[in-house]
């Protein structure tokens, strides 16, 4: 997933390599891809849920492997995780089995007494809510729901916070959902949310009115930047895109923001694994060019360790990928996402990366000049 953190209170951070070796510590679980809304832009295509998601009985078998196999940590995701009626059951495993849990979610189906129950009953230590707006009218057209759900969804946040969960917003980025970024990070830092985080759509599934795959989103987002330098309260950015430190804006925006460039962790230290027990390597990723298996009948440690993509993913050079950059032990070969949108192939080449862009403007014109 391609993120730009904007971080308005001080936490957790690293700056060391994310291409260093590391061992499966993190999963991905779109429990469901039932949900209530019908973003125009979604990760998993989301509204129904799939006929042969896991059970019960197979999602708790999951967080029992998660956990033997040293996971110490699990992002639930979907469609709408809420839509699933045993998610707290599941939940509260997690936290029997010393697995933290992350909650990413619409928060339309949120209220006090479930906080109470995922407080007193599980280790969620917090909430990712997609807000994307705060027009109501706006909001409605983007998530297709009715526009009196943002106010819903505002007081969640506040009960969220009220019952000492850490809460973050996020939003995507489009034509539409650009211009009210800034205001959107004036009312985090004014409710007291942590982060801002801003989502560039992969093109793998529903990305209707979004920016083109290989659009220069960094450069779209300046405005945005600009206007966290000037907050009077802030931490840092972190950016989740491979090239993102060789980007000219990042170069110059360094002078006067902190940023962390954290990369991308698909298969490098966490998987995916979708509803119905497929495993992948990234949670944009359900898409058979790149399914490595499925929990049903597979073991996930040994995919992480010996399936061809995840070796991919963490030796980059050995498979071809951009063999005549100078920067792909840092980058590690782009965004694989990215690429099978591009491409259609999870080898492909990610055609969004600025340093590619740039070489082939140079060439061309090279071209040009014979």
């Amino acid at each position: 997933m391609l993120d730009v953190k904007f971080k308005l209170l001080p936490g957790h951070t690293s700056e060391r390599s994310w291409l260093e070796p590391a061992p499966l510590s993190v999963i991905y679980w779109n429990v469901t891809y039932a949900c209530n809304y019908h973003c125009t832009i979604c990760f998993a295509d989301a509204g129904a849920g799939l006929p042969d998601e896991l059970s019960t009985v197979e999602a708790l078998r999951l967080v029992d492997h998660a956990a033997d196999c040293g996971v110490k940590d699990i992002i639930i995701s979907g469609g709408e995780p809420f839509a699933r009626p045993d998610l707290v059951e599941i939940l509260a495993r997690m936290g029997q089995r010393g697995v933290t849990a992350r909650v990413a979610t619409n928060g339309s189906l949120i209220d006090a007494d479930l906080l109470k129950r995922l407080r007193d009953d599980t280790e969620v230590t917090s909430f990712q809510v997609s807000i994307d707006c705060l027009d109501p009218e706006l909001y409605a057209t983007l998530h297709g729901t009715e526009p009196a759900m943002l106010g819903h969804v505002l007081r969640t946040l506040r009960l969220m916070q009220q019952n000492g969960f850490h809460t973050t917003v996020s939003t995507r980025l489009a034509p539409a959902t650009l211009p009210g970024m800034p205001g959107l990070m004036d009312r985090a830092l004014q409710e007291g949310w942590s982060t801002l985080t801003v989502h560039v759509p992969v093109h793998t599934r529903r990305a209707e009115g979004a920016f083109a795959q290989d659009a220069d989103s960094l450069s779209a987002l300046e405005p945005v930047f600009e206007h966290f330098a000037r907050l009077p309260g802030r931490w840092l950015v972190e950016t989740y895109i491979p090239w993102a430190q060789y980007h000219p804006l990042m170069v110059r925006l360094a002078r006067k923001i902190r940023i962390v460039h954290r990369g991308c962790r698909a298969g490098r230290d966490r998987l995916a694994v979708h509803p119905d027990g497929t495993i992948s390597p990234c949670v944009c990723m359900d898409v058979p060019q790149a399914r490595l298996g499925n929990v049903r009948r597979d073991d996930l440690a040994d995919l992480f360790e010996n399936s061809p993509l995840c070796q991919l993913l963490r030796h980059p050079l050995e498979h071809g990928l951009c063999e005549d950059c100078p920067h792909v032990l840092t980058c590690g070969g782009g965004c694989r996402a990215a690429a099978v949108a591009l491409t259609g192939r999870f080898g492909g080449q990610d055609l969004s990366c600025p340093v590619q862009q740039m070489r082939a403007a140079v060439s061309e014109a090279a071209g040009r000049g014979q």
